[in-house]
């Protein structure tokens, strides 16, 4: 059995064919790269972009709306069901409604009477005093009341999914 014989315009053909190949495809792979590289940067900064602009729409200075309560927190961080640990307080006026006008000062306050202590007792006849931390952050909560986290982190509002309180 012998083997078909190629014709030559064929043979030609199909080198020219093969040598343009070879000379073109470098480019056309280059060109698909870059085209692939630009659309996935237009799609990372895109995605930055509306984090920042999410981030800055949500964790906007706020100020207190609620002004008939604070919340006294004990720790800088959520309880596993999202709440927030530590104890409420307001002041009561003559007029009957609570105004508080400083949280870190009412904080302030139960912290220097024990009152969020771990061991504190409300039942018994007297407690020890307690220490207050070094660093207090008022932050708003989304119910517009007033939060007071202790924090040497400046930014815990922010970390705690909290607005920061307007100065």
């Amino acid at each position: 059995m012998t083997a078909p014989e190629m014709r030559p315009e064929r043979d030609a053909a199909i080198r020219t064919m093969l040598l343009e190949h070879v000379r073109t495809e470098p480019a056309v792979q280059a060109k698909s790269r870059r085209r692939r590289l630009f659309a996935w940067s237009g799609i990372g900064v895109l995605a930055i972009g509306v984090v920042a602009t999410a981030g800055a729409v949500l964790m906007q200075p706020a100020s207190v709306s609620n002004d008939e309560i604070v919340l006294c927190m004990t720790a800088a961080e959520r309880d596993a069901d999202g709440g927030y640990p530590g104890a409420s307080a307001t002041i009561v006026s003559p007029s009957g409604a609570g105004r508080v006008t400083d949280a870190i000062e009412l904080c302030t306050v139960m912290w220097e009477q024990g009152v969020l202590e771990a061991d504190y007792d409300p039942a018994a006849p007297s407690n020890p005093l307690g220490r207050v931390p070094d660093e207090l952050h008022a932050c708003v909560l989304p119910d517009g009341s007033a939060a007071v986290v202790p924090s040497p982190n400046a930014s815990i509002c922010a970390a705690l999914g909290l607005a920061p309180l307007v100065d």
